[in-house]
């Protein structure tokens, strides 16, 4: 049987209202991690206070205190927390490194689920469920893409991470993304499995934007920020019109914000030759219907 040691890195800005939930569904694990950091990102609430009280409970929760940088994105501070705690368990030995965010309520086994994924494919490199949102005390779908992984949910075999080089800080977010597409030039597979659900306690992206309306606006500009093609940035943002909420008008939202990045040319930060790829692969979806390469399959996977 393979090594299931994993570590969990969590960065955590003001999310007391959350992290209760996050802390016991991680407590309740069927294979428990050797570490999770979590990552105190200037919070204003009762985040530090919490994760100190579950680190005097449990020896392998440590509270990090992050070196907030406020001329950095919400985005881009998020990741720099991230790589700090990933760089806290560079000498503990493991095989796996599993991202969580604050506000996910994972089912028990999710992550020996997970590993049991890895195990059965060594091509994969990193590899994820999927989250519904809880909005007004209901679950909503959210539309997901096999070949990508929230970075919310996200776990990465050890060997694709360190190839990689970790997450890429992008002002608009994306890093996820970014991520996947390296792992997919370096050789590796990325996949996301749908019968493993999560809970995001949140509709995804308004932990910043404070708004469904403005989130969407911004997942434009993220869409921007990856230097996503043209031709694929309509044909996503008119699909997203009919099928994902608010109707109509988060499809028109995404594209206005990929618009607004042009207006204001605002720079890329995505490593050109990982832009060259990601277009590759937009217009491979484009002209043959969303097919992907046979040697980028997770067996099993549609």
């Amino acid at each position: 049987m393979m090594n299931r040691k994993y570590v969990i890195v969590t960065a955590a800005y003001n999310e007391a209202a959350y992290l209760r939930s996050a802390v016991e569904s991680v407590i309740r694990q069927t294979i428990l991690p050797r570490r999770w950091i979590i990552v105190d990102d200037g919070s204003t609430d009762d985040t530090p206070g919490m994760i100190k009280s579950y680190a005097c409970q449990y020896d392998f929760i440590q509270y990090l205190h992050g070196s907030r940088d406020e001329s950095r994105s919400y985005y881009a501070r998020n990741v720099h927390a991230i790589m700090e705690g990933i760089r806290q368990i560079d000498d503990l030995d493991h095989d796996f490194i599993a991202i969580l965010d604050a506000d996910i309520i994972l089912p028990d086994d999710y992550y020996e689920q997970i590993l049991s994924r890895f195990e059965a494919d060594p091509g994969l490199g990193v590899a994820s469920g999927i989250y519904e949102n809880m909005v007004n005390g209901r679950l909503q779908k959210v539309l997901s893409d096999r070949r990508s992984t929230p970075k919310a949910i996200q776990v990465f075999r050890c060997a694709c991470f360190r190839q990689i080089g970790g997450y890429v800080p992008l002002k608009y977010g994306g890093e996820d993304t970014c991520a996947c597409v390296m792992a997919r030039m370096a050789g590796w597979k990325s996949w996301s499995f749908p019968e493993l659900k999560v809970i995001h306690c949140r509709p995804t992206g308004t932990g910043s934007a404070k708004g469904i309306l403005r989130a969407r606006f911004r997942q434009g500009l993220c869409e921007y920020g990856l230097m996503t093609h043209p031709l694929f940035m309509i044909v996503k943002s008119l699909r997203r019109c009919v099928l994902e909420r608010p109707w109509i008008v988060g499809g028109i939202l995404r594209l206005a914000g990929y618009a607004y990045g042009h207006i204001r040319r605002e720079s890329c930060q995505l490593p050109s030759e990982v832009a060259k790829y990601l277009r590759r692969e937009q217009l491979r979806r484009v002209f043959f219907l969303s097919m992907m390469p046979t040697r980028n399959r997770v067996e099993g996977g549609a």
